[in-house]
C-alpha cells in the first residue's frame, strides 16, 4: 500500500483502483453517507454505521461511544470497513462508527494528506473536515465524549496522529496502524525519505511539536496503541518508535516498556508492550509483530473474537486486531 499518489506508477495505480472496484463487490447497505455535515474544508465524504444490536446479552447504551476509522490510500470507507470488521464489534457491543472517506480529486491514490500543511493545521484542510464529522455526531445522536475513538491505516494512521495532536481533548485514544509521529513532515518532498525512517528525535524534542499545537492545553492527551509489522517495506517501523517517543513525552511514560507480554493471545509473531505512567496506568499499548508487512491482521470467523476480511491491504493472521485495540479502547469490558 502505497501513502502517496505519485509513489507508485500511474498505471499500477489505475491497476490497484480496477482491482479493487471489479473484486471486492462491497454492498453500501451498512454504510449511510452523511451528505451535509458542515463547511468540510478538507473536501471529504463522511459515513456512518449506526450500531444494530447482535446479541441478546448485550446491554444496550443510551449514551455510545463513537470511533472514527481512517482508510488507508486506495482503499475507501467500505473497503477498511469490510476488512477491519468495525461494523461487527460495533454491532456486538453498542457504539457508532463513522468513515471519512478521501475524495481522488484531492489525492491520486485515494490518501489522506497527512503531510499537507494546510491538512494538519487545526480546524483547517482535511483535520478540520473530521473535527465537523465529530461535531455533527454529537448534535446528531447522544454521544459519549469520553469515549471518542480514532483509528487508522496506513496514510490514515498519519492522520489520526494528526488529530490526537489537533484536538486531544476530543479523543480518549488513538490507534496507529503502520503509522507515525505527528508533522514527521510537513510537505510532500520530505516524507517519502521519512517513510523510510530518517527521522530520529528526542523523545523530547517530539513532544514539543505537539505541545506547540495547543499551548494553553493542561488536561490528558489521549492513550495510545500501535500495531506495526517489523516486515514492513512501505513505512519504516522505525516510525512508530519514534511515535512511541513522542506519545510517551506527552502521557509522561518511560520510553522503555513496563511490560512484555511474548506469544500474544497465543499468537508467537506477536509480542506486546505496555507503557505506563508514573501512577502505573497503562497509557501506551505496542503490538510488534513478525512476518507481517504493510497490512491489516485479521481473523476470519463467525465468534466475536474473530473478524474482518482479506484483502489487498488485509492478511489472515489468526489475530482479529481490531478486536483487541477494541479492548484496548475499553469497549469490551
Amino acid at each position: 500500500m502505497s501513502i502517496f499518489d505519485f509513489m507508485l506508477p500511474k498505471n499500477l495505480i489505475i491497476f490497484l483502483i480496477l482491482f479493487i472496484d471489479i473484486n471486492t463487490g462491497y454492498s453500501q447497505n451498512f454504510l449511510r453517507k452523511i451528505k451535509s455535515f458542515g463547511s468540510n474544508p478538507g473536501n471529504l465524504n463522511m459515513y456512518l454505521h449506526k450500531p444494530v444490536s447482535t446479541a441478546d446479552s448485550v446491554k444496550l447504551r443510551a449514551v455510545k461511544p463513537l470511533v472514527v476509522a481512517l482508510h488507508g490510500c486506495n482503499q475507501n470507507a467500505e473497503s477498511i470497513a469490510l476488512q477491519s470488521g468495525w461494523n461487527k464489534l460495533a454491532d456486538g457491543f453498542d457504539f457508532y462508527v463513522i468513515y471519512p472517506e478521501q475524495k481522488r480529486i484531492n489525492n491520486l491514490s485515494d490518501c489522506f494528506n497527512w503531510f499537507n500543511e494546510k491538512d494538519i493545521t487545526k480546524n483547517s484542510g482535511e483535520s478540520g473536515s473530521i473535527k465537523q464529522m465529530i461535531q455533527f455526531m454529537r448534535d446528531s445522536f447522544l454521544i459519549d465524549t469520553a469515549q471518542i475513538f480514532v483509528y487508522g491505516l496506513s496514510a490514515g494512521a498519519a492522520m489520526t496522529t494528526v488529530l490526537m495532536a489537533n484536538y486531544p481533548g476530543t479523543f480518549n485514544t488513538g490507534a496507529v496502524l503502520a503509522g507515525g509521529p505527528y508533522k514527521m513532515a510537513t510537505n510532500p518532498f520530505t516524507a517519502l525519505s521519512v517513510m523510510a525512517g530518517s527521522k530520529n528525535k528526542s523523545s523530547a524534542e517530539w513532544g514539543k511539536l505537539v505541545k506547540d499545537e495547543n499551548p494553553a492545553y493542561k488536561n490528558n492527551y489521549p492513550k495510545l496503541v500501535v500495531i506495526h509489522g517489523k516486515s514492513d517495506k512501505v513505512v519504516n517501523p522505525e516510525n512508530s518508535l519514534q511515535l512511541i517517543k513522542q506519545w510517551a513525552n506527552v502521557l509522561h511514560t518511560d520510553t522503555v516498556p513496563a511490560q512484555t507480554l511474548n506469544s500474544f493471545a497465543n499468537n508467537q509473531d506477536i509480542t506486546k508492550y505496555i507503557y505506563m505512567n508514573d501512577k502505573k496506568q497503562e497509557e501506551i499499548f505496542y503490538y510488534e509483530v513478525k512476518n507481517l508487512g504493510h497490512a491489516l491482521m485479521v481473523d476470519p470467523g463467525e465468534p466475536i473474537t474473530q473478524g474482518g476480511k482479506t484483502g489487498l491491504f488485509a492478511v489472515d493472521k489468526n489475530f482479529f486486531s481490531t478486536y483487541w485495540i477494541a479492548k484496548d479502547f475499553g469497549l469490551i469490558r
